[in-house]
């Protein structure tokens, strides 16, 4: 797969913030992912999907991605879903449900394509599913570091710290290339990280994210002056151009969705003074746990071949 984007704007010209800025697609991925939660088992009542809705992950992703194309953005989306129920089920946890499947996520991300193991749990299954959709689009060097971070983290589950560092790799999906080499080992793309997961791991008010933005485009405009510096070749610097690009829209639309309320009701209280109904909590409010498989997992689902630069669901993405 060729790492030049077929998009190139030139290294210089990061987008203004525009916080309004929704993909035209985000109609098709509510579609989507309304009908993967259901397959994959995320989502197994009518009430559960009512607050799954009210959760805004959709548009979440309609906004960190407003450039991505229609089957991207679904993608994305459904990795955006995947990381809420897991953060959900994390801020409340239940006696052995980090002995019950967590550890075992790693195993789910395949990187040669390959079989994973029967699912045990709907959390489980919706990783090996959503995987199986993305990672044939990217290179083996993308599907190894995007499967060492989860291996990294199992077992200590820092699972913000997972959910941003994801993030920042896939922004190299939704843009459509990859970072190369040469450009990541640069000493300035260490502090677009930092930056970049500042902006990613937090909510902030206006004066806080203005100050996050800020600094990661400071860190954008250092990235791509250095690689200039460093004579990289031309495809290298239409990669790392389209990276920046592609993360200025995310860190914007992220902070965007954050100060405008996030999840639907989560910066007030609820009438009452009670707190909002999160995804995995049942009518009353009590957590409920999702993870708990109601039947059988279905066999794995043969897998394509995985190569770079294999086109999604067997030619179709």
């Amino acid at each position: 797969m060729s790492l030049v984007p077929s998009y190139r704007p030139p290294v210089t010209d990061l987008p203004e913030p525009e916080p309004e800025r929704v993909s035209p697609h985000i109609d098709e991925a509510a579609a989507f992912t309304d009908r993967w939660v259901r397959r994959t088992g995320l989502i197994q009542s009518f009430s559960a999907q009512r607050r799954f809705r009210r959760a805004r992950c959709v548009d979440l992703a309609a906004r960190v991605a407003p450039q991505a194309t229609c089957p991207r953005l679904q993608r994305t989306a459904a990795w955006i879903v995947w990381f809420h129920v897991l953060d959900d089920r994390c801020r409340h946890p239940r006696g052995e449900e980090y002995a019950f499947g967590f550890g075992a996520l790693p195993d789910f991300l395949p990187t040669d394509g390959g079989p994973t193991p029967p699912a045990r749990t709907a959390l489980q299954r919706a990783l090996a599913d959503v995987w199986r959709m993305t990672a044939p689009a990217m290179s083996p060097a993308w599907r190894e570091r995007f499967a060492a971070r989860f291996r990294e983290l199992a077992d200590r589950r820092p699972w913000d710290a997972l959910a941003a560092g994801s993030a920042l790799d896939l922004v190299e999906y939704v843009c459509g290339g990859e970072l190369p080499p040469s450009a990541r080992e640069l000493a300035s793309f260490r502090a677009v990280t930092g930056a970049a997961s500042a902006v990613l791991s937090r909510d902030g008010t206006e004066p806080e994210a203005e100050e996050l933005r800020d600094a990661l485009r400071d860190a954008l405009h250092g990235f791509a002056a250095e690689a200039a510096r460093a004579g990289l070749p031309p495809a290298a610097l239409s990669a790392v151009s389209a990276y920046a690009h592609a993360l200025t829209l995310w860190a914007d639309g992220r902070l965007a969705w954050a100060l405008h309320g996030g999840p639907a009701g989560a910066a007030a209280p609820e009438p009452g003074g009670h707190r909002p109904l999160l995804l995995a909590d049942d009518v009353t409010g009590v957590p409920v746990d999702l993870l708990r498989p109601r039947r059988p997992a279905p066999p794995p689902v043969p897998s394509t071949s995985g190569g770079a630069g294999t086109a999604l669901h067997r030619g179709r993405e």
